[in-house]
C-alpha cells in the first residue's frame, strides 16, 4: 500500500496540479487533498487510492519501497532520432525557401519597437 506522502512525492516529482491528478484520476480535489493529508490513504477507499495511484503511473510515476522515482524510459534508437531530426530540418529549410524575406521593416516599427 502507497502511502501520502509517496502520493505527495510523485505528483511533485511529475509536476502535476492536485486538480489535474483528481481529473485522471476520476475524482474530486478534495478526495486528493484528503489522501495527501498525512495518514490520508486510510481515510479514503482503497480503490479510490488505486486510482489516484493508476493516474500517477500513467503519467510516469513508479512506486518503489518507501519512495518514488520517475519511470525510466526506453532508451530510443539513434538512428532512428538522427533521420527523425533530419527530416525536420529538411521541412523547416523548404518552409524557409518557400517564404517571403523579412526584412527589419517588416518586423519593427517607425519607432523601432517590435510590431
Amino acid at each position: 500500500m502507497i502511502t501520502s506522502e509517496q502520493i505527495r512525492a510523485a505528483r511533485a516529482l511529475l509536476r502535476i496540479e492536485q486538480e489535474d491528478l483528481a481529473r485522471r484520476a476520476g475524482t474530486s480535489v478534495s478526495t486528493v487533498r484528503r489522501i495527501e493529508a498525512a495518514g490520508g490513504t486510510d481515510l479514503v477507499a482503497p480503490t479510490t487510492v488505486d486510482g489516484v495511484r493508476h493516474a500517477l503511473e500513467q503519467a510516469g510515476a513508479e512506486f518503489i519501497e518507501h519512495g518514488v522515482r520517475r519511470r525510466a524510459t526506453a532508451p530510443r534508437d539513434a538512428e532512428t532520432r538522427l533521420a527523425k531530426l533530419r527530416a525536420i530540418a529538411e521541412r523547416s529549410a523548404a518552409l524557409q525557401a518557400e517564404g517571403p524575406r523579412l526584412t527589419e521593416d517588416d518586423l519593427y516599427g517607425d519607432d523601432g519597437l517590435p510590431r
